[in-house]
């Protein structure tokens, strides 16, 4: 078998070398062949290296580069901003469903109102709002707005400007005074604002206490509810320091509302008397002997 083997070698060798030396035509013959064979390879490693040299050389000009960039500048802005008036609409809804449901639960008679008019020159002393005497706000009504679980004083009513809009002086004004108290204690005085810094939200004083008051950092400030203008129990703020004085002592307090960013609160009515309507006396009738009157 190895012999055979051997042979058909030897064989194989000699005819390569016969065709070769001595017969070109065959030669010529089998490399047309081979071409024919080979060619659609060929022709698709050709187009392949072509597009490869191709795509190497179509890079982007600086122009184009700009231009590309300053497209995805844009869009990515436009998103940004997008992100932005989302999270406005979110924190609006949360800030109407707490005032829903805060006016579901209010112990008080108020309506909502919305800020429509803020002056820098004068952010922490007045606002306007969108009710008026359409409404039932009057003057001296008090503005609150929910801080947590309890109301939180904001001001009130100095003017009714029309029938759909009002001016309201803020807790931070000199000119709003409040009767109030420390949280949990008989110990009183009188809260108002203090003048402060254009873009700084001014603290609140709380003058006329005793020089015994127990008027620690932290403590709550309530409104007493003496004099009949404000409820009593709105927070009003907590005690930041206490200066006592030769006769009394004074109280530093921090406002217990957000003044920089009030957009919905909330104006108390007034209470409606209901008039007591006193039952007819009967009154007599002078009828003829045997006649009565039916029911």
């Amino acid at each position: 078998m190895r012999r055979l083997n051997i042979f058909a070698v030897i064989v194989f060798a000699g005819l390569v070398i016969w065709i070769t030396l001595f017969q070109p035509e065959a030669v010529s013959r089998i490399q047309s062949g081979a071409m024919v064979v080979f060619e659609p390879f060929m022709k698709a490693s050709t187009r392949l290296e072509s597009g490869v040299e191709t795509a190497g050389t179509e890079a982007l000009s600086p122009v184009q580069m700009r231009s590309m960039l300053s497209d995805l500048e844009r869009e990515r802005d436009r998103l940004k901003l997008e992100v932005i008036q989302l999270d406005e609409i979110v924190r609006e809804n949360n800030e109407l469903r707490r005032a829903l449901q805060y006016v579901e639960k209010a112990p008080l008679a108020v309506v909502a109102a919305r800020v429509i008019n803020r002056k820098p020159s004068n952010w922490y002393n007045t606002m306007v709002i969108d009710k008026g005497s359409n409404h039932g706000v009057q003057v001296d009504s008090p503005v609150i707005v929910p801080v947590g679980e309890a109301a939180g004083l904001v001001g009130k009513v100095s003017e009714v400007i029309s029938e759909n809009s009002s001016l309201v002086l803020l807790l931070t004004d000199e000119m709003c005074q409040v009767s109030a108290k420390l949280e949990n204690s008989q110990e009183q005085g009188i809260l108002g604002g203090q003048r402060g810094a254009l873009r700084t939200m001014p603290n609140l004083r709380l003058r006329y206490l005793s020089k015994e008051a127990e008027a620690g950092t932290g403590r709550k400030v309530v409104s007493s509810g003496a004099g009949g203008l404000f409820p009593p129990d709105l927070l009003l703020g907590e005690v930041l320091s206490l200066e006592i004085g030769a006769i009394d002592a004074e109280a530093t307090v921090k406002p217990g509302v957000n003044f920089e960013e009030l957009i919905d609160i909330f104006v108390v009515l007034p209470a409606v008397e209901e008039e007591e309507i006193d039952d007819p006396e009967p009154v007599a009738l002078d009828l003829p002997p045997g006649e009565t009157v039916e029911p």
